[in-house]
Order: C-alpha cells, then sequence, then structure tokens
C-alpha cells in the first residue's frame, strides 16, 4: 500500500489518542500544534507530503506513550521528536517551494538562494538534534539492558549461594547429595519395632529439619518410608506408609506448611541392603526426607 494512504489512518490514531487522555502534556500539545500547522500548509501539502505522513506517525506514537502512561521522560522525548518531525517538513516545504520560484522567478534568483541556504542550515541543525535525540534514546536502553543483566547475573549468583549454604547445612545434618537430590535419611531407631510411632529421640532431627524448612520456604520435602522383607507386603507397605505420616505429622506440628511436605509408603522396596542379615535388615528400614530444587521440584524417583 501506498505510504500517502496511511495517512488519514495515523491522523485518526493520533486524534484518537489524544480524545482518549484527561490530562495534557505541554511538549506533546506543542508537536500537535507544529504538526497541525504543517498539514495546513498548502506547500507542506504540494511539496512534503511523505515529510507530514512522517511527522504524524512520529505524533501517533507520542500519543500511544501518553495514552499508555509510559512515563513522562518517554512521552517527552516522543513529543519532541514529532514537533522536530513537523519543523523539518515546514522547512523542506519552503525550500522546495522556494525551488520552485526560482526557477520562474530570475530576478529574485540569488535572495531565494540565500533564503535557501539558511533553510538548509536550519534543516541540518534540526536534522542533528533528532540523530542525537534518537542517540540519546539507544543509549538509555543500552544502559537500562545492561542494568538489567547485571541485575539478573547478581540474582543468579545469590541464587546459587543460596543453594550451596542450603547444600553445607543439610550435609551437618548428615544428608547426601543423591541422584534424587539431597537425602536425609531417618534409621528405624527413631521408631519402636513394628510401631509408628515415634520415639522422643527424633524429636531433635525433626526440629534440625523443621529450621532449615523454614530458613528455605521455596524448598518442598518429600517424606519415604521403607521396611525390611519381613512380614508381608501388606503389612509392610502399611508400616511404610504410617512411618512416613508420622515424620510429616511431626513436621506439620513445627510450623510447616501442609503443601510444603509429602508422604509415601514404598514397604520393602528400594532395598539399601540386603535382608539376609540384621545388620542389612536395619538399614533398610529407614524413612528417608528428599529436600526439592529451588523451585519445590523433585527429580523422578524410580
Amino acid at each position: 500500500m501506498n505510504r500517502l494512504h496511511l495517512l488519514p489512518t495515523v491522523a485518526a490514531l493520533a486524534l484518537a489518542a489524544c480524545a482518549s487522555v484527561p490530562d495534557r502534556n505541554v511538549l506533546l500539545d506543542d508537536a500537535h500544534r507544529i504538526v497541525a500547522q504543517a498539514a495546513a500548509s498548502g506547500e507542506v501539502n504540494r511539496y512534503a507530503q511523505t515529510e507530514l505522513m512522517r511527522a504524524r506517525e512520529a505524533l501517533a506514537r507520542a500519543d500511544l506513550a501518553w495514552s499508555d502512561k509510559r512515563g513522562d521522560a518517554d512521552v517527552n522525548h516522543l513529543a519532541y521528536l514529532a514537533a522536530q518531525h513537523g519543523h523539518l517538513t515546514l522547512n523542506l516545504a519552503a525550500q522546495r517551494a522556494m525551488d520552485a520560484r526560482i526557477e520562474t522567478a530570475g530576478a529574485e534568483r540569488e535572495r531565494l538562494r540565500a533564503d535557501v541556504r539558511t533553510r538548509q542550515a536550519q534543516q541540518a541543525e534540526q536534522s542533528a538534534q533528532i540523530a542525537q535525540a534518537q542517540a540519546d534514546s539507544a543509549r538509555a536502553q543500552a544502559q537500562f539492558a545492561q542494568t538489567q543483566a547485571q541485575n539478573a547475573q547478581a540474582a543468579a549468583a545469590a541464587q546459587t549461594e543460596r543453594a550451596d549454604r542450603l547444600q553445607r547445612e543439610l550435609q551437618a545434618l548428615a544428608a547426601k547429595p543423591t541422584d534424587h537430590g539431597m537425602v536425609l535419611v531417618l534409621q528405624d531407631v527413631l521408631f519402636d519395632v513394628g510401631q509408628a510411632s515415634l520415639k522422643p529421640g527424633a524429636y531433635a532431627k525433626l526440629d534440625q529439619i523443621a529450621a532449615v524448612l523454614k530458613s528455605y520456604p521455596e524448598r518442598r520435602v518429600l517424606v519415604e518410608g521403607f521396611t525390611d522383607s519381613v512380614g508381608s507386603h501388606d503389612s509392610n507397605l502399611a508400616l511404610s506408609v504410617a512411618r512416613a505420616e508420622a515424620v510429616r505429622s511431626a513436621l506439620l506440628s513445627r510450623g510447616i506448611s501442609p503443601d510444603r511436605i509429602e508422604a509415601r509408603g514404598h514397604g520393602e522396596a528400594r532395598p539399601v541392603a540386603g535382608n539376609d542379615t540384621q545388620a542389612g535388615r536395619q538399614q533398610n528400614r529407614r524413612v528417608e526426607v528428599v529436600f526439592s530444587d529451588e523451585r519445590g521440584r523433585f527429580a523422578s524417583l524410580n
């Protein structure tokens, strides 16, 4: 589509943007006045329609920034550019009109040429001002992008340090890194044989786990119960579930939110030692507390 055909649309957008904003901006009003002056000029309509269209487009961008409430700095900058485009349009139209008259008015040729040189100097100055304003805008955007990048880098470093600090605290509790994440193993010495009620000796360890969770509210835990192979499958599964739920209840009573604790029982599955010795069976009778990543997610568990 010919760009000249866009003039009515650009003008309509500019007028609509002006009508929708209750308060005014002085620089924006000045830009409207200058562009309207250019639009009313016969010389502009005859010799500088393309420049007038650009001025109207610049004014529409300024109006859109005003209606979007993007801030005085952006609105003033865009209004200034629109006004400069308007001035440039008037000057170019005047220069071209003079050029046309020079062709038919030989007696005034020299005087008109002097006027043309003045207009050209003004045009060059205004073009330089526009270029400087655009360069300033680009520089400001680059500085903003750099600041954002620095902030993101600092946030990433802080997150890494926080994760490292958590790992050190969990290692102090005897937690170990695994494919599933940091895992703290609670052996069955915390429970009576065949029972799911926690012994008083378990309270100190649970207090420590709760303290870690309160310091790192973005983390969740998965509490998993396991048994040895002695007894039936159903009884072992029920015992493992009950022990996992007992640990979960203990953490809830210490102020940890329910949506941060998930409990599962696996019975005699996933043994860590053989069940043919007493020592192996004792290792298999355990509750594991798995800590999530910083987004509250757990690695896939088999």
